[in-house]
Order: C-alpha cells, then sequence, then structure tokens
C-alpha cells in the first residue's frame, strides 16, 4: 500500500490532503477553515459582454463621444455597472455607470496631446471591473476621425 501525502492549496494555512489509494481525506485546523458559502458564490459569478464603439471624434472640436454596452453571458443588459473608458497609454477619459440598456455613454475630452497620436493610431480600451455577482470583461474600438463636428 502506498501513502501518497499532497498539499492542497491552502496547505500554507495549514490544510492538509491525505491520499490512501482510492480514499482522501482533508483537515482543515479549525482557525483556517474556509466558508465555502463564499467561496460557493465566488465560484458562480456570471460572465459579461462589454463592447465599444467611437461615436464621434472631432478634430476641431475638444470632445469625442464613447459608447460602450454591457451585457450578460445570455445578451441581456446589465444595468447600473461602472464602465471605465481611456486610452491605449491608460489615460482615463471617462467613467459612466450603464443605463437599463446596459449602455454608458461618456461625453469626454480629447486626451492629452501626447495620447492622441495613439488613440488615433490604436483606438480606445474600456474596462468593467465587476462585481460580486458579475465577472469583469473588456474592450477596444478603433478610432474613426471627423473632421469638425457632425
Amino acid at each position: 500500500m502506498t501513502l501518497v501525502v499532497r498539499r492542497a492549496a491552502a496547505a500554507v494555512a495549514g490544510a492538509v490532503c491525505l491520499t490512501l489509494g482510492s480514499l482522501t481525506a482533508a483537515y482543515a485546523a479549525p482557525s483556517v477553515a474556509h466558508d465555502h458559502a463564499h467561496d460557493h458564490q465566488q465560484h458562480h459569478k456570471h460572465a459579461t459582454v462589454l463592447t465599444l464603439d467611437l461615436a464621434k471624434q472631432s478634430l476641431l472640436g475638444t470632445h469625442q463621444v464613447l459608447r460602450a454596452y454591457l451585457t450578460d453571458a445570455n445578451g441581456e443588459p446589465v444595468r447600473g455597472a461602472r464602465i471605465h473608458m481611456f486610452t491605449p497609454g491608460h489615460q482615463n477619459l471617462c467613467s459612466q455607470s450603464t443605463d437599463a440598456n446596459g449602455e454608458a455613454v461618456c461625453d469626454a475630452p480629447l486626451a492629452a496631446p501626447t495620447e492622441v497620436a495613439n488613440e488615433v493610431v490604436n483606438g480606445f480600451d474600456a474596462r468593467f471591473d465587476g462585481s460580486d455577482e458579475l465577472l469583469p470583461s473588456q474592450a477596444h474600438a478603433p478610432s474613426t476621425l471627423v473632421v469638425g463636428d457632425i
């Protein structure tokens, strides 16, 4: 009979898992026992899908309109989620919460001069950081220039 001892991921906290043939026993000291209800919630977060659209960018103006949509994996809009929109160089352009349609619209100032070229070449990014129930997601959109306001 072979005794195999393996340490679980929680071994650092004092948990040990022993395997003897096909029998497995686990032990966690009371002071390091996990809240399994909390762990259960963490493993059942729902996926999200974030899309980003540059509605308008003006070379002669001083603003750009960014539009993001957040849905769950079933395509249902996510309401009240904070979306952060920024340049590829990580300059924050705006943050906005989604409405009942899962849409967040920002009328953002143009980026700093050093970032404008980066925007034109590389586009924009958006990020939803997730929540207790929802997984985070990111999106990218190419830049589209308009001379003057439309």
